[in-house]
């Protein structure tokens, strides 16, 4: 059993530590700040989106884990499904929407709502 004893509840995004500049994912993080789920970013050493992500929703209490590779490839999964089978994945130059809806859907899959 994992120990939180500090640990707010929230959403984690794992990105590969080689982006410098996070802020090509802020749609991202915009749609989850609209569902009200709180969320941490966190580099890491280099793995491939899939890998984050599923480390990521591990790693989080609220079960949700987003992961970014440099490549700009974005995964969104769930700690309950199996490695290989994300329920969301697309590019960071899918664009604004598309980005604000992962956020979103993220964040309503916290909430136990349907997706947009």
């Amino acid at each position: 059993m994992k120990y939180y004893k500090y640990e707010k509840p929230s959403i984690y995004i794992y990105y590969s530590s080689e982006i410098k500049d996070i802020s090509i994912f802020n749609n991202l993080l915009f749609g989850i700040e609209e569902e009200g789920i709180p969320y941490e970013i966190k580099g890491q050493k280099e793995y491939d989106s899939l890998e984050l992500s599923y480390k990521a929703a591990q790693d989080s209490r609220l079960a949700v884990g987003i992961g970014i590779h440099k490549s700009g490839k974005i995964t969104m999964t769930f700690n309950k499904l199996k490695k290989g089978e994300p329920l969301f994945v697309t590019n960071l130059a899918s664009g604004e929407n598309i980005l604000r809806n992962l956020g979103s859907n993220a964040g309503r899959l916290v909430k136990g709502i349907a997706f947009k």
